[in-house]
């Protein structure tokens, strides 16, 4: 990496700028930078050192940094506990979330795993009866199966053709 970008995803860019995820999508587009994805397919950006420190190109300011604090120094003020009070269930119910869609992906892998042994299942059941079917031997019905062709026309011992008879055939009856 070099000293003069940081490689940063879409989703930190934005947090990075205070602008929403599509804002951001859209500043990496106008600036060009390189954007590289990751064989999970995250994406994640060459953002030049500058971008992340000079205001944005409308002239907004990047958002103000809250000074940090000891992680159980308690708040100063009712607004800020107010605030860690809503952040805390915030996080909690993320967590709830995040927790239940891992067990759905779970349950999902489960599900492909069985899918996928069922498709080889099948694939085999399937093999075994297109070998059968090739061995099988059908009745033709005197049809000729052979490779030899039945001449169109009759011909006699000495190879002489003979008369076609369409028209005793059309009258006997």
């Amino acid at each position: 990496m070099n000293a003069k970008t940081e490689q940063l995803t879409y989703r930190q860019i934005a947090d990075r700028l205070g602008l929403s995820v599509d804002a951001a999508r859209a500043r990496v587009r106008r600036g060009g930078w390189l954007k590289i994805t990751d064989n999970s397919g995250t994406v994640r950006v060459s953002v030049p050192a500058h971008a992340l420190t000079t205001p944005n190109v409308q002239g907004e300011q990047p958002p103000e940094q809250p000074e940090p604090t000891a992680p159980n120094s308690p708040p100063t003020d009712g607004v800020s506990a107010e605030l860690m009070n809503t952040l805390r269930l915030a996080v909690t119910t993320l967590q709830r979330e995040l927790d239940r869609r891992a067990e759905e992906a779970a349950q999902d892998k489960e599900e492909l795993s069985r899918l996928r042994d069922d498709n080889a299942d099948l694939r085999a059941r399937l093999a075994v009866a297109e070998a059968r079917l090739t061995e099988r031997e059908y009745p033709t019905d005197g049809v000729n199966v052979g490779g030899e062709q039945a001449p169109d026309v009759q011909v006699n011992a000495q190879g002489e053709r003979l008369p076609r008879a369409w028209w005793r055939r059309l009258f006997s009856v």
